[in-house]
């Protein structure tokens, strides 16, 4: 699905918040149907650069291109779908009303050819709660809903801003599984921001290692694991090891 749609580029960004630089000269090309994490301590732009990415905050310097489009033009036209660390139900739609919220909306830029997005709430294990409501619903619960209304939307881009950083430890596991299984069978592009060494090795195709603020990349890490990826290949050795190469880079970048 995602073709030519999903081809991101950054070249030079850069973000002050007056005197404040938050990224600094950040060029960066993701690849149609790759998936992207952005890695690095807290307050080191990860969000802000994803926001710009998305087209909800502008670049200071620098150039974003969505497809040769500019990230607000893209936005308009939903080529790009966000979910947030908070999934942001509307407590007065039910669980498939959730879900096609985005569809809904302005319903003359839908893309074609979106998954249907009742079948993508049975694939996650809500087939029983179609007719629910947010406030009958655990975290985890919400937080599938959330996943779906985006992957619903069929946008050739996935934005994904630590969607599971308020989860326990054991249904943060359960959640990027399933946001693995719906990769593999939902051809997007994704950017995905995380703290979590281990959601991004499992995850991605490559991780972006940010430096201290301001943030500037330190390293890009190729993730050459075995798709699809299976839980048991976070007990692999070579997990491991790219787990430890990624923990020296973020080591490097906040001694910066």
């Amino acid at each position: 699905m995602s073709g030519a749609g999903g081809q991101l580029s950054l070249r030079g960004v850069g973000k002050s918040f007056g005197p404040l630089e938050a990224l600094s000269s950040v060029d960066l090309e993701v690849a149609p149907g790759e998936i992207v994490t952005l890695l690095g301590p807290s307050g080191c732009g990860k969000t802000t650069l994803l926001r710009i990415i998305g087209g909800l905050e502008p670049a200071t310097t620098g150039t974003v291109l969505v497809a040769g489009a500019d990230p607000a033009e893209a936005r308009t036209h939903k080529r790009i779908a966000v979910v947030p660390q908070v999934p942001a139900l509307l407590p007065w739609r039910t669980v498939e009303a959730n879900a096609r919220l985005l569809l809904d909306v302005n319903r003359g830029r839908n893309p074609t050819g979106a998954p249907d997005a009742r079948d993508l709430l049975r694939d996650v294990g809500l087939g029983e709660f179609l007719g629910a409501y947010p406030r009958e619903l655990s975290g985890g619960m919400q937080q599938r809903v959330a996943l779906v209304r985006a992957f619903a939307l069929g946008a050739p881009i996935l934005l994904l801003d630590e969607p599971f950083a308020a989860l326990d430890e054991i249904t943060r596991a359960e959640m990027r599984h399933l946001l693995a299984r719906l990769c593999e069978r939902i051809d997007t592009t994704v950017v995905f921001v995380t703290h979590s060494l281990a959601e991004s090795v499992f995850l991605s195709d490559r991780v972006v290692v940010l430096s201290d603020r301001p943030g500037v990349i330190v390293g890009i890490v190729d993730v050459d694991l075995e798709r699809p990826r299976r839980p048991e290949l976070e007990d692999d050795p070579d997990f491991f090891a790219i787990e430890t190469r990624l923990r020296h880079l973020l080591h490097d970048g906040i001694r910066r």
